[in-house]
C-alpha cells in the first residue's frame, strides 16, 4: 500500500515548532532558571527546560520586563544535549543565573503577559510556541504574587539595555 503525499510516518518529520506546540507538555519539567537581580533591574531572565527520554532537553528561554512590556523575547533548543548548559555558561557571564522551582519561574512569565496586555501590549511573536513549553496557566500551577511595575505603576526604562 503506497503512502499518501505529505503524510507523515514517523515522529522524526514533525518539526521542532509541531512537536512543541502538541507534546512538549507531556515531558517531564526540568531545571528552571531566572537572573538573580530580576526584582531589583525589572528584567527576569527565565530558562524553562523539559527531559526527553534520551537525555536530551528542549528548552525556552524568556526575556521578561517586570516593569510594563512582558514577554519581550522569546526562544527555544529543541532536543539538545549541550545547548542549554552553553547558553546558560554565557548568560551567567552576564549575570549570575539560579535554579528556581517552576512555579516560580510560570507565575512571572505568565503574570508578566497579562500585566503587559492591560496597557495593550503583546508577548514576542514566539511566545506563541514557547508557551508550549510552559504548563497551562490554571489552578493546578501554584499561584506566587509578584509585584510587576515600578513603585506599583508601569514604567518603561529608555537607554541601553544589558541584555
Amino acid at each position: 500500500m503506497g503512502k499518501n503525499k505529505g503524510e507523515k510516518t514517523n515522529q522524526s518529520n514533525i518539526s521542532p515548532e509541531n512537536y512543541i506546540k502538541t507534546r512538549a507538555r507531556n515531558l517531564p519539567i526540568g531545571k528552571c532558571y531566572i537572573n538573580e537581580t530580576w526584582e531589583t533591574i525589572g528584567f527576569a531572565t527565565i530558562v524553562v527546560s523539559r527531559n526527553h527520554t534520551n537525555g536530551n532537553s528542549t528548552f525556552a528561554l524568556f526575556l521578561v520586563d517586570t516593569y510594563c512590556l512582558g514577554v519581550k523575547d522569546t526562544f527555544f533548543g529543541f532536543n539538545q544535549y549541550a545547548e542549554l548548559d552553553e547558553i546558560l555558561g554565557k548568560l551567567d557571564v552576564k549575570e549570575k543565573m539560579i535554579e528556581v522551582e517552576y512555579p516560580l519561574a510560570h507565575n512571572i512569565i505568565y503574570g508578566g503577559v497579562e500585566y503587559a496586555a492591560g496597557f495593550g501590549f503583546k508577548p514576542h511573536k514566539d511566545f506563541g510556541i514557547t508557551q508550549y513549553l510552559l504548563e497551562q496557566d490554571d489552578d493546578r500551577v501554584e499561584l506566587i504574587e509578584i509585584e510587576f511595575g515600578l513603585n506599583g505603576k508601569p514604567a518603561i526604562l529608555v537607554g541601553k539595555e544589558r541584555h
